[in-house]
């Protein structure tokens, strides 16, 4: 007996092109001098925060030297 007869039923279906990004999509919008000294510490502030939750966890770091 076929078990996987539901599918054998579907039918197959041509794989879908991947999409491909327009250069149309993109626009260029260029921030005011204050704008852009805010979002460059914004993005740092976020850098060091995702550079501290990757961070190894205090058990990770074999603080004491010690293996189990």
């Amino acid at each position: 007996m076929f078990r996987n007869r539901i599918r054998a039923m579907k039918p197959t279906l041509p794989a879908s092109p991947e999409p491909q990004p327009q250069p149309a999509a993109f626009v260029l919008c260029p921030l005011p001098a204050p704008l852009a000294a805010w979002q460059e510490q914004l993005y740092a502030q976020a850098w060091a925060e995702a550079q501290a939750v990757n961070r190894p966890a205090l058990p990770e770091r074999d603080l004491l030297g010690v293996w189990n």
